[in-house]
């Protein structure tokens, strides 16, 4: 799952860092970037939860102005006469 998190303190080095650094600290976070003034966490969420990121960046001095999170929803995907294939042969 990724979370898209807004805080105050995205803009400046100084506090990104910090809050870069906070975050990275929470088993299950597998990667943080900072992209058009939003944090992007990817994170496993049998790990941890989007509420234990925004508690981490509160606790390194920082506010969220703002929170979403985007799932990736498996599709089904189906080769070619796959159905097909499944169907029972014709008898004679």
């Amino acid at each position: 799952m990724v979370a898209r998190i807004e805080s105050e303190g995205v803009g400046s080095p100084t506090h990104e860092k910090a809050i870069t650094d906070a975050l990275n600290t929470i088993d299950g976070v597998q990667e943080v970037s900072i992209e058009n003034e939003a944090i992007h966490v990817t994170y496993d969420p049998l790990q941890t939860t989007e509420k234990r990121i925004e508690e981490s960046i509160h606790a390194s001095g920082h506010s969220v102005t703002s929170a979403e999170t985007e799932t990736e929803t498996p599709r089904l995907v189906t080769a070619p006469g796959l159905a097909a294939a499944r169907a029972p042969a014709a008898c004679d």
